[in-house]
């Protein structure tokens, strides 16, 4: 199993109970409006996912499905311009 799957998810199972350890992730989103006027508005949004950058296991062997290893640290920045 160590070569098909790698020690840092086998670190994460509990195979004693058939189940995946739990995890803590920290997710965070903010926004605002940075120009307002009669004809035009703007909003800026940063968002960060799995900030704690935590190896997740999400499924390991279910009935119905297979292996999925969680999304990585990821950031994202939004400017939406109405007009």
């Amino acid at each position: 199993m160590l070569a098909e799957y790698g020690q840092q998810v086998l670190n994460r199972i509990n195979f004693a109970r058939g189940r995946i350890y739990p995890s803590f992730q920290v997710n965070a989103s903010a926004g605002s409006d940075i120009y307002k006027s009669d004809r035009i508005n703007m909003k800026l949004q940063v968002d960060g996912q799995n900030l704690t950058n935590v190896m997740d296991v999400i499924d390991f062997g279910g009935l119905f499905s297979g292996n999925a290893i969680g999304p990585s640290r990821s950031y994202s920045l939004r400017l939406t311009t109405n007009f």
